[in-house]
């Protein structure tokens, strides 16, 4: 089975070389699944793979001529793949090293100073975080913790179910949690994570 679908792969490289779209489409719906399933167990985070399993189709699209070279498409296509995990593995690595050096160079004897920066730099992270939620989700989250309303208040706000947003709140507050613990997995931030815990509840 997979030297047939190796061959096939294979076939339809000079069509979508070409241009043609159905190729393209029978190709994706052929790799999509394993694909992104190899891409989790490096990055083991579904929203992080979407992202680069959709890349990885949209330049192999965007870079289509090259592939009336390519002999192994299998080989090309993970190339293509570890080079974009390696991308992101490199990126976010700069971003918690940047942080942590920001906060080593922070005046350790200074507590105000400190706490400045842990809760500039926490700010920063809950919004890039709360900016990725679905927007139901979003604008509950914002509702109950920047104006503080209550579920009876949101729920008229936004013309929902009391339950509705209940839950809207419970899955954005999981989605938060997870995802700043996923930002401060560094030791070096272990403050900030602790300042966090707090803010965001048990």
């Amino acid at each position: 089975m997979p030297a047939n679908r190796l061959y096939c792969d294979n076939e339809l490289l000079p069509l979508i070389a070409a241009g043609d779209e159905q190729a393209f489409c029978r190709l994706y719906q052929q790799t999509n699944a394993g694909l992104y399933n190899a891409v989790m167990t490096y990055v083991r985070d579904t929203e992080v793979a979407r992202e680069i399993v959709q890349q990885v189709y949209i330049r192999i699209w965007d870079s289509r001529a090259l592939l009336r070279n390519v002999r192994s498409f299998s080989d090309y296509l993970f190339i293509l793949t570890r080079n974009l995990v390696f991308d992101h593995i490199k990126k976010h690595t700069v971003e918690i090293r940047h942080m942590a050096e920001f906060h080593a160079r922070a005046p350790v004897s200074d507590d105000d100073v400190l706490t400045n920066i842990q809760e500039r730099e926490c700010g920063r992270m809950l919004r890039q975080v709360v900016a990725r939620l679905p927007e139901r989700q979003r604008q509950v989250y914002l509702l109950a913790s920047e104006e503080e309303m209550s579920y009876d208040k949101i729920a008229a706000r936004m013309q929902l179910s009391r339950l509705t947003v209940k839950r809207h709140l419970e899955l954005a507050r999981r989605f938060v949690r997870k995802n700043i613990h996923h930002y401060l997995h560094h030791e070096a931030l272990l403050p900030l994570l602790v300042f966090f815990s707090t803010l965001l509840g048990s």
